[in-house]
């Protein structure tokens, strides 16, 4: 990293650092409960200077031996320089850096070292001489930087000018909007409102960064994305905020456009045409998907897309764990991801279904993907079919659909990613429709990270691909474009979705092509609902009076006896028993089928009798 860039980095990661370990440095101090209430971030002052200086990466070799104090005592001086605002005095400088009124005299040393070592000049004001009461006497002087730091500022100009990676340009571009948050200065922003924006060239320092990007033979993600979507300079900027904004680089709103506008612009008519530039419906950024409107605590604002954030960072594949994977997808996107081990054994479904089952397990597989291929290149026309493999699963509840959807994600050894359609639906106008957008721009991003396909469970499908209306109201303009995103999302998926519902029937006809099996699961028959009592039951726990046959005469489907086993297992542990007796797991499997009757009246009956549940 060059020099002056380092020194920007160093001053704001100081600046944040400081205010909290400042304040807790004084409530510390002053109550009496002391560490038991306020318990310090860090044990004293220099490890604070050395968990900031040692974060930031790239630490020129001019540096490498000066004092923390010191570095950070430069720092704060160019940050000051840049800035007509702030003060360069002595007694400014230490205030703004110090958060221990003790640490004065280590940080006038500093000054010191930076003075004997020609970084820094100490200027006398009237009346002052620095030979009274050094090094007091330079809290009253004027600081101005001395011919080492220009001399290294023409080195640094002079060599080292690509980038070694994607990471360097980005802090170089980090340390560039520092700039322009702490100097404010007026000649960095745009104050034409005739000017052509997407033509405009901030400053030099830019310029600057763009030569070092030529002469770079690395791959920087983030300067191509200059080039590959098209975009103006104040756009790159804006996009490389949002991202410093969301990793804890840059302190500064750049989720809100007034602000950004404000950065950017002078004048409210510039700053008017700054804010369509960056973030009108013809901005590239928004007609790209790199950003997205968001609201806030405050009103509407901007965020990135994980379309934004590969085009930063680049396509990298995923190398951590699998509980680093799992803590990835729960943080940044809509879903829940688990690892499912349900054999097929657990797997209790009529034959026609099992069958179309088999052959998608069979079709997503190395040696089936290459047969399915060749089946395509055989037809005599082509027909686009999307590539990935798409399930509907519909029939009532308890069936065993979310069971279905763990087995296939099982036997394909793959992740399964669940959401909720409660997830995906909200109160906010247009978040709906952005969270769809998120679904399959997060599967995609998953699926180049992992460079396999997961399994993708849509719960209760019905809420998000029924039936479209007619209506002109917000809220049914809404509906109808959030299920046109899924249409458009389902015709170029090319992995593995399962969406689940209890009532097909309320299910958008349009939707029915887009899934490639349409598996219905009825409620199970006798003999089937022999197979899951046995299979669900501890057999070596029975006791001799637990009658099979009688209990599937009940008409209990998978789910129901699974939770009548639990809480039969639930009640007799709480009654000290070891065994399963047949009246107690009767009992609890009769107020489960009633139960389900009183819900759905005549409806709820599934192959019984009457007499059954008397």
């Amino acid at each position: 990293m060059q020099l002056a860039e380092y020194l920007m980095c160093v001053a704001a990661r100081h600046y944040h650092a400081k205010d909290k370990y400042g304040w807790e440095l004084r409530e510390h101090k002053h109550d009496k409960l002391g560490d038991d209430k306020y318990p310090l971030t860090y044990d004293n002052e220099s490890e604070m200077l050395k968990s900031v200086i040692g974060s930031i990466r790239g630490k020129p070799s001019c540096l490498k031996t000066m004092s923390l104090q010191a570095v950070t005592a430069l720092a704060y001086l160019l940050k000051a320089k840049l800035s007509k605002f702030l003060s360069t005095e002595g007694h400014y400088l230490i205030d703004k850096i110090m958060s221990d009124p003790e640490q004065t005299i280590v940080y006038l040393n500093a000054l010191g070292e930076l003075r004997d070592l020609g970084w820094i000049r100490l200027v006398e004001m009237p009346g002052q001489s620095f030979i009274d009461n050094p090094p007091f006497c330079w809290l009253q002087a004027q600081i101005e930087l001395g011919d080492t730091f220009h001399r290294e500022m023409g080195a640094n100009r002079q060599y080292n000018q690509s980038f070694a990676s994607n990471d360097a340009y980005l802090d170089a571009v980090y340390a560039y909007l520092q700039t322009m948050i702490f100097s404010n200065h007026d000649q960095l922003k745009v104050n034409d409102d005739k000017a052509d924006i997407s033509k405009l060239q901030p400053d030099g320092w830019f310029r600057g960064i763009a030569l070092r990007v030529e002469s770079s033979i690395c791959t920087l993600p983030a300067a191509e994305t200059l080039k590959k979507y098209s975009l103006s300079v104040y756009q790159h900027l804006a996009l490389v905020g949002l991202l410093g904004m969301r990793d804890g680089e840059l302190d500064y709103e750049f989720g809100d456009p007034a602000e950004v506008s404000q950065l950017f612009a002078k004048g409210r008519a510039c700053q008017k045409l700054m804010q369509e530039h960056l973030y009108g419906k013809n901005s590239n950024l928004m007609r790209q998907r790199l950003v997205e409107g968001a609201r806030g605590s405050f009103g509407e604002g901007v965020k990135l897309t994980q379309v934004g954030i590969r085009a930063l960072l680049g396509k990298n594949r995923y190398k951590g764990t699998t509980q680093e994977l799992i803590s990835k997808v729960r943080k940044n996107t809509l879903f829940d991801i688990e690892e499912p081990k349900v054999k097929r054994s657990s797997v209790k479904l009529p034959p026609l279904v099992m069958e179309a089952l088999r052959s998608l397990i069979f079709s997503e597989s190395k040696k089936g993907r290459q047969i399915r291929e060749q089946w395509q290149a055989s037809l005599p026309t082509a027909w686009g079919a999307p590539t990935g493999s798409t399930v509907l699963l519909y029939g009532p509840p308890g069936t065993g659909k979310t069971l279905t959807a763990q087995y296939l994600a099982s036997e394909l050894k793959l992740p399964l990613l669940k959401i909720d359609a409660a997830r995906v639906l909200s109160c906010w106008v247009g978040e709906s429709e952005q969270n769809v957008r998120r679904i399959f721009d997060d599967y995609d991003d998953i699926q180049q990270d992992l460079e396999r396909s997961p399994v993708l469970l849509l719960n209760e499908a019905d809420q998000l691909l029924g039936a479209r209306d007619a209506g002109s109201n917000a809220v049914d303009r809404m509906n109808n474009n959030m299920q046109n995103l899924f249409l458009e999302g389902l015709e170029r998926f090319s992995g593995i979705l399962v969406a689940t519902t209890n009532r097909r029937d309320l299910l958008d006809e349009a939707f029915s092509r887009r899934f490639t099996y349409k598996l219905e699961l009825p409620p199970p028959d006798r003999a089937l609902r022999m197979e899951l009592w046995k299979s669900h039951l501890p057999m070596k726990r029975l006791a001799k009076n637990v009658d099979i046959s009688q209990l599937a005469d009940l008409g209990l489907t998978g789910g129901e006896i699974r939770l009548v086993i639990e809480r039969t297992v639930r009640l007799l542990a709480y009654r000290g028993m070891i065994t399963i007796d047949g009246k107690t797991l009767t009992d609890i499997a009769r107020e489960e089928l009633a139960s389900r009757m009183k819900r759905f009246g005549s409806a709820g009956r599934i192959g019984f009798a009457r007499e059954d549940i008397s």
